[in-house]
């Protein structure tokens, strides 16, 4: 029998501008999955590198990391017109019902920084 459960929090950065400076202060501490580059737009998903058990706790790392940024970071933070937090969850067919809540704190925290929330379900692999 397959569990539900939590996986990760990854942020999704999408931005008309160089974030070159705020991906390389975030790879300090955290996991660059992914960063690329055309002529339209540059993205990047990076992951928390901290043992994480909880959105709560990943999306409270990531938050700090983005607040200790540098100011040239910052402002390219504040130029990307996608800043998400993805809480990642597999499929399962235990429990009956799950669930995972986010604290008020860390709403607030999200909210603070001007970032979003989505929500992922992964599949059952056959």
């Amino acid at each position: 029998m397959s569990e539900i459960q939590f996986l990760n929090v990854d942020l999704e950065l999408e931005s008309k501008h160089d974030i070159s400076a705020l991906v390389e202060d975030l790879k300090r501490n955290a996991v660059v999955l992914h960063y690329d580059k055309d002529e339209y737009r540059e993205l990047a998903r990076i992951e928390a590198s901290a043992e994480v058990t909880s959105p709560n706790k990943a999306i409270n790392h990531l938050c700090e990391l983005i607040e200790s940024c540098s100011k040239a970071a910052l402002k390219q933070w504040l130029g990307c017109k996608k800043r998400t937090f993805d809480i990642g969850f597999t499929s399962g067919t235990a429990p009956k019902c799950y669930s995972q809540a986010l604290d008020v704190d860390t709403l607030l925290r999200i909210s603070a920084i001007g970032a979003g929330i989505e929500i992922t379900l992964y599949p059952l692999e056959k």
